[in-house]
Order: structure tokens, then sequence, then C-alpha cells
């Protein structure tokens, strides 16, 4: 298509089968010819920057040959209505779809395009089955919303991750549309967000109780959502009988990577799905104290121009039937080789490399005896993990989404000083050590209280000392038997990481992990519903009859 201006409508209105009234924003040739249409379903307001030209930059897409729709969902910003999250965005996007489908200069064909909550608008348009999708798109997102939240008694809980959103994202609008907006006031609890996420209980945070004491916020935390909501919005088991082609995009430190990892293994459709050094809030290849290079530009083996152009391809093939040059269906990019490669599958074929845990009881801090080691002890040993809900082991790195941490790639030496930090440290990597797909472990642990809690975190020593994140994951389980050692079987995470010669491989483990996780206050309660808690000894156990360890998959 020729270089030619875009014709633009603000707030187009369409009315739902409720009498519930949605407004787009509609960006199109400036001809009267027809074209597919790309739709982006939105709670964060369509007329914000960075869902125009920075996420993907809607005027090439609209020069490629497309008519793209940014529409405000239920109850958000310029659409009528009452938000309520994911429960209505399964039925509205169908009708949002179809509607976009016979618009004048629309030719029958729709695709949806965005990340994260906008992800998940088109996962339950595409399990709603509209004739008129014919291709997705979701980006950093999840199937199951409220999974780390709503997950049972004895699991951990993100209730930072829920706060950060519901306080930076949402109240705002929704306060403002129902003129009880005080904008001074709601700016100074998003100033001091960050402390906020440390107040005790969380099921009872003042800046919500303040601002909106009936808000959705407070069904969540106090577990008040009506078994029927949470079918609804749970897709994970739905995607199986699609058939709707999806591309799934993901970020090794995005918060989101493992479920967008599940949507895609769970879907049955044609699909891609490519992963880069990304975080939630960054595509460029910039992640915490990393640039990874070759991140934003040139993307993939096929040296796909950029995220935008990917898209452009995807949608061409499937609402224009033009050949899809892109082979693959995996495509990863490989940290420390700072290159892309596409596999067949995911994960990908790989080895198993077992390391065990090894100590003589002494492993706290990296000044401590914590070792690797490819064969476990001769003789069982266990060292001490303290947990004090008074000073827990802070969040750093990795993939969040709160206030006041970043994600990527960060030094961690310093959390690996604490006391109440085991660590275990490799010998120096003789060659290369490709670790590619997904990392598990499998704990001897006990803990004298109902619940124990472990933080597992894999890092890179580098021959200079400094120690670096790769990935890491928290993970909570109700005890039988107190005081009994007992075996965790954890999913540390995914990775596709170059471990290089002259490096060590770092395994740390915490009993903590805050504001990111809700904390264990060792009396059978946490800090979401709970204030008081006292200190604690759990234990990690080494050796033959306590084989701890971790279990890398190394590429062949």
């Amino acid at each position: 298509m020729k270089e030619e201006k875009i014709s633009v409508e603000k707030n187009v209105p369409f009315e739902l089968s409720d009498g519930t009234v949605l407004r787009s924003d509609i960006y199109r040739p400036n001809n009267n010819n027809q074209y597919p249409a790309l739709m982006l379903r939105l709670p964060y307001n369509k007329e914000e920057k960075r869902y125009y030209d920075e996420y993907l930059e809607v005027p090439r897409m609209v020069r490629a040959g497309y008519i793209v729709i940014l529409q405000d969902v239920r109850g958000r910003f310029a659409s009528d209505g009452e938000f309520y999250p994911f429960i209505y965005e399964g039925k509205d996007g169908y009708e949002a779809v179809e509607w976009a489908a016979n618009l004048p200069y629309v030719n029958g064909k729709v695709g949806l395009f965005g990340m994260s909550y906008h992800g998940y608008t088109q996962l339950a348009a595409a399990v709603e089955n509209p004739p008129s999708l014919k291709a997705i798109a979701p980006v950093m997102t999840m199937a199951e919303p409220w999974a780390d939240i709503l997950n049972g008694d004895s699991a951990a809980k993100g209730v930072a991750k829920f706060q950060t959103w519901t306080l930076g994202s949402i109240i705002e609008d929704q306060l403002k549309k129902r003129r009880k907006l005080d904008q001074t006031k709601v700016e100074k609890y998003q100033a001091n967000m960050r402390e906020w996420l440390d107040y005790r209980p969380a099921d009872e945070w003042p800046p919500m109780n303040d601002l909106d004491p009936n808000s959705f916020f407070f069904d969540v935390m106090h577990d008040k959502v009506s078994s029927e909501l949470i079918e609804r919005t749970q897709l994970l088991d739905k995607l199986h009988s699609i058939q709707i082609p999806a591309l799934f995009i993901g970020g090794w430190f995005d918060a989101l990577l493992e479920p967008t990892i599940e949507a895609y293994q769970a879907y049955r459709g044609p699909t891609q799905i490519w992963v880069g050094p990304w975080t939630h809030e960054d595509m460029s290849g910039h992640a915490g104290e990393r640039y990874f290079a070759g991140g934003a530009e040139q993307i993939g083996p096929d040296q796909v121009g950029d995220p935008t152009e990917l898209h452009i391809k995807w949608f061409d093939h499937w609402l224009k039937d033009k050949p899809l040059e892109i082979e693959k269906t995996v495509h990863l990019y490989l940290m420390g080789q700072e290159k892309w490669k596409a596999y067949d599958q995911w994960p990908p074929t790989a080895t198993s490399k077992e390391l065990f845990l090894t100590s003589n009881g002494s492993s706290q801090t990296r000044r401590g005896d914590g070792e690797l080691a490819n064969q476990p002890m001769r003789k069982d040993t266990k060292s001490e993990l303290l947990l004090d809900p008074n000073n827990p082991v802070p969040t750093r790195g990795g993939g969040v989404l709160i206030a006041g941490n970043g994600s990527g790639v960060y030094e961690i030496g310093d959390i690996q000083d604490r006391e109440d930090v085991l660590v275990y440290t490799s010998p120096i990597q003789e060659e290369d050590l490709h670790i590619l797909g997904t990392v598990k472990a499998s704990l001897w642990v006990s803990s004298p209280t109902p619940l124990c809690d472990i933080s597992i975190r894999l890092s890179d020593l580098e021959p200079n000392g400094e120690v670096f994140n790769i990935i890491d994951t928290f993970y909570r389980e109700k005890v039988k038997s107190v005081d009994q050692p007992f075996c965790m079987e954890i999913e540390v995470g995914h990775t596709a990481y170059l471990l290089k010669k002259g490096h060590s491989l770092r395994v740390d483990i915490a009993a903590s992990n805050a504001p990111l996780y809700d904390i264990n206050l060792n009396n059978g309660r946490t800090s979401k519903t709970s204030k008081v808690g006292k200190p604690a000894i759990e234990n990690v156990y080494h050796g033959v009859n306590f084989p701890s360890r971790i279990i890398l998959p190394i590429e062949k």
C-alpha cells in the first residue's frame, strides 16, 4: 500500500446486546476500499500513546492494509457500563469482533492483538469462537487471571501484583466515572505505593479501603468471587478446542512468562511462540542492569524487523492468505549468545543434568559451605533456614510487576550475604553450559509450622565476584507433619541461558520474597490475612536419603 494519510474516527459507539455502549478509536486508510480489521480491546485508555506507537505501531499496521480498532472495554474510560475484571471479556469480545467485521470498510475478517490484560481479552473472545475472528496475537498474558490469588489457602499469593495493578492502573478511572475521584488523594497513595505494599494484613489494604471500600479488590482479597465467575474467567481447559491461529509472545523477564507458555501449550490451533529478552514494560532489549543486543530489531533467525513487523506478517498470512515465510513454531532469544534460534517444539529437546545441594550444615550466606555437586553427599545433613516475618528477604529482579521493583537482571550479591539465605555454588565451568528449557528442583525440607515457604533462584557468578539472577520462583506447601522432612517438587522457571566458561552456577534459597509474595507468619497464617508473626527455622536437607537437587535442561 502506498504512503497515504490515515483516516481517524474517535469514540465510535457500538451497542452490546445488553444495551451497554462501548467506544472505539478507528484508524484506517484514507480511501473507500475494504480491509481486514485488527482490534485491541483494553482497560487502560485507548488514547494513551503507548497503544498507538510504542508497543506496536498503529500507523504501520494501517499502511500495511488494515483497519486498526482500539476499544475501551466495558466500564473503562470512554465505554459505558461497570468494570469488573475479566468476567465480561468473552461475550463482549465475541460481539465486538462481529461488530467490527460488519463495519462498511471492513472485509469481514478480524484479528485481535494486545498484551497482558488485552492478551486475555483475545483468549476470552477466541473461546467464544466468533465466526469472523481469523487470528489472534496474545502477548505476555494469561488464561487463568486469578491463578496466583484465588489458589487455595495453602498456596503463595502474589498480592503485591494485584495491589499494584488495582491502585496503579484501575482505580482512578473507576472513581472518575462515579464522580468520586479525589485526584490529590489517589496520587498520594500512588506515589507511596511501594511503602504501602508492606502493610499487613493486605486484605485490609488502606489505600483501597479509603478510596473504594466496595471495590472488586476486596471480593478477590476476601475470596468472595463466586465460583461461577471464577469458572467463567478460567480459560486454560477451554483452549484445547480452539482452532483460531494464535501468535504467542513472551519475555524471559516478564511476570507472565509462565502463564503465557502454559496457554501456548494448551492451545490446539495453529500457533507460534516467540520469547525475547523482554520485561513486561520493555521490549527494547533492556532488562534491569543488562542490555541484550538484537532483542528489539531483526528478531528471530528470519530477521523479522521488529514486533510490529512480526504481527503484520502473522496477520497477512491468516487474514490475507499471504505466505508465512517463518517455518518453525518456537523462536527463542538465547541469552549469553545474543542471538535467536528457532525450534520445532517447546520445550526444545534437551538432556537433563542434575546438580545436588551439598553442605555440612553451614550453607547460610555466600561465605558458607554450600556447593553444587554431580553426586549427593554420602552422609545426611541439614542447613537451618530462618524465616523472620519482620525482616523478609527482599524482592529483586526477575519477572515482577510491582511498584518500586524493576524487572530483569540485577546484581544480588548483598542478598546472598544475608544469614537467612542458603547459597550453593558450582565449581567454575570448564566449558560453556547451554541451559535451555524448564529448570526444576527437588528439595527436601521441613518446617516447624503449618506452612513451608521456599524461594529458589538460579544465578550466574562471574569471575569478578559479581552475581546476577537468571530465574526464580516461590513455592508454598501445607505441612502434613511438622519438623518432618518431605520433598517439594518445584518448577523453577523457563530460560535460554548460556553459563559461560569461567563462570559458576549458583542457587540461593530463602523462605520469603517480599513484597512480591505474602509472608508466612509461622502460625498458619500469612500477611494476606493477618499481621502478627514470629521467627521460625525451616530446614533444607542434603545427602543420599535427602537428595535435594536442581535439574537443568541442557541443549544437545
